[in-house]
């Protein structure tokens, strides 16, 4: 007899209509007790991990692609390319600065003190948290297509970005000379990319049926070492968990597909949703209510899954 897939812990639902972004509040030290939720309406759903219940919501722009949390402030970013830094002032929050990028789908990355834009022309911005401009990156080959996925790779120490664009390019830029030192050719229309320090392996996802692995050695070479078959095309997320036992690919028909990050192995398939998987966090600390740390899955449906998986 079959073993069903496990059900989430928890859903969240209600008014939020599509979802493109969560983030876990990062100012909680001990424990994860917060999740921010953006939508395509431009609504902030505050979420309290403790009762499981919705704190309050706020207008804070115009189809929030993403959403980041840093210490006491959020920071967000429309489609049409704004980027925004709010404060909390009393119980809600204003915004305090702001950034035009190029807009699109691309999700800015955050750095430990500044952030990655993409811009026109396959171009990238670093800005500062005040929204100053710091470097431009430029790559060498202009016929890239828009930039659509970001992701940061520490390689001998140091801080390189990985941009992933719409021809299958994936380009390795120095943040020391503000140039590009490697890249490789994947599939076409690259959505997703998910960086392992220890094994210096990326997991990458696509709008194709496949999941492509490859590994960036000591010299910066990228080698493409295998390819992973799921049942359907489309991934818009990939992601390994920071204990890096799994990772979870986000897919456009819905599921999440579990793998073991070692053997690469498919351990579970969740069908909780009807829809586009749009974003996956883990907490970074344990949520008391679970005791454990958990998984947050969004998707297109309206919907925020709750998981508690392979602890």
């Amino acid at each position: 007899m079959a073993v069903l897939p496990p059900d989430p812990v928890f859903i969240f639902k209600g008014d939020m209509g599509y979802i493109h972004s969560l983030s876990f509040l990062n100012c909680e030290k001990d424990h994860s007790s917060t999740l921010l939720v953006a939508t395509e309406a431009g609504f902030v759903y505050i979420w309290d991990l403790e009762t499981n219940r919705m704190k309050y919501k706020q207008n804070m722009g115009e189809s929030i692609q993403v959403i980041h949390s840093i210490d006491q402030s959020i920071l967000t970013q429309e489609k049409c390319g704004m980027i925004k830094m709010w404060s909390i002032n009393e119980s809600q929050y204003e915004s305090i600065c702001s950034y035009d990028c190029s807009g699109g789908y691309c999700k800015i990355l955050l750095l430990d003190k500044s952030l990655i834009v993409p811009q026109e022309n396959s171009s990238l911005d670093m800005i500062d948290f005040n929204m100053k401009k710091i470097a431009n990156l430029v790559p060498q080959d202009d016929r890239l297509g828009n930039c659509m996925c970001l992701e940061k790779a520490i390689i001998n120490g140091i801080t390189y970005i990985l941009a992933g664009y719409e021809s299958g390019d994936v380009i390795l830029f120095d943040l020391k000379s503000n140039k590009s030192c490697s890249k490789i050719k994947l599939k076409e229309c690259i959505t997703s990319l998910s960086y392992d320090s220890v094994t210096s392996r990326v997991i990458v996802g696509n709008a194709s049926n496949m999941l492509q692995l490859f590994t960036i050695d000591k010299s910066l070479n990228m080698t493409l070492k295998c390819e992973i078959s799921i049942t359907n095309e489309g991934c818009g997320i990939v992601k390994i968990r920071p204990d890096k036992k799994i990772f979870v690919s986000g897919c456009w028909d819905g599921k999440l597909r579990l793998f073991s990050w070692k053997s690469l192995r498919l351990l579970v398939v969740l069908n909780e949703h009807r829809k586009t998987v749009t974003d996956v966090q883990f907490s970074p600390n344990i949520v008391n209510y679970w005791k454990s740390n958990i998984m947050a899955a969004s998707s297109a449906d309206g919907s925020v899954s709750l998981w508690n998986l392979y602890n």
